[in-house]
């Protein structure tokens, strides 16, 4: 029985020991007195002496309340030491001015003039050009993007990013009848973490094409969470 423990024990060990997740640095500038930017620089190292891939799409950090079965990176929010559960402290007011307009929208010629100028700006995606793919296209394009999200990391190699997000210093938050509030006088931090997986991603890849794809790589699989860091709510 000891002799399980200990296997399950280094088995455990070698997995959260393939690749590091880290926060390297977070600045921030008040351009303006109602907004706050912050430049977080963070990367992805592989730890171990072989080539290792996975499947991630990195271009957006997604809030953790809003990342249930999420195949993109995750942040969570703290205050000392209690979660914040927010759907989404940075870009609030932006967003729900959005949401406003695209309501009140009369046409869809509008409504479609919105979300050019939204997912270019927020995604530098064409949304004329996705709406505009055919069935064939629109399936050529989710398996692009499924074989783009592939990242290889050669031994100890270290990919650095570079996230901006910007705080419109909303304080107070609803979500449902949760009360939220960024308390000014403590201190707050950030955290990151990613889910790899393989499930999901076979949906839009032939059977065939996707297990030559993962058996041939060493694909990497589990929960992989950054130390916090403290970022500044304060005024």
């Amino acid at each position: 029985m000891r002799k399980l423990y200990y296997l399950l024990f280094f088995i455990s060990c070698s997995v959260s020991a393939q690749i590091e997740l880290k926060i390297d640095h977070i600045s921030f500038l008040d351009s303006i007195p109602t907004e706050r930017k912050f430049t977080i620089n963070y990367h992805i190292e592989n730890l171990t002496d072989k080539e290792v891939s996975f499947f991630l799409y990195t271009k957006t950090l997604t809030p953790n309340l809003r990342a249930s079965q999420s195949k993109t990176i995750i942040y969570k929010i703290y205050e000392e030491t209690d979660l914040l559960d927010i759907e989404d402290v940075f870009n609030n007011k932006k967003r729900e001015a959005f949401i406003k307009k695209l309501e009140e929208a009369k046409t869809q010629k509008e409504k479609d003039s919105l979300l050019s100028i939204f997912f270019k700006k927020e995604m530098n995606m064409d949304y004329q050009a996705m709406i505009n793919k055919d069935e064939k296209e629109q399936l050529k394009h989710e398996k692009d993007l499924v074989l783009n999200s592939i990242i290889s990391l050669k031994p100890k190699e270290k990919i650095l990013y570079t996230k901006t997000l910007n705080w419109d210093k909303t304080r107070y938050y609803k979500i449902l009848d949760n009360e939220y509030y960024i308390n000014e006088d403590k201190l707050h931090f950030i955290e990151l973490s990613i889910n790899l997986d393989k499930v999901g991603y076979n949906y839009n890849l032939e059977s065939e094409e996707f297990e030559k794809i993962t058996s041939q790589m060493n694909f990497v699989q589990g929960t992989f969470t950054s130390k916090k860091m403290e970022i500044n709510f304060k005024e």
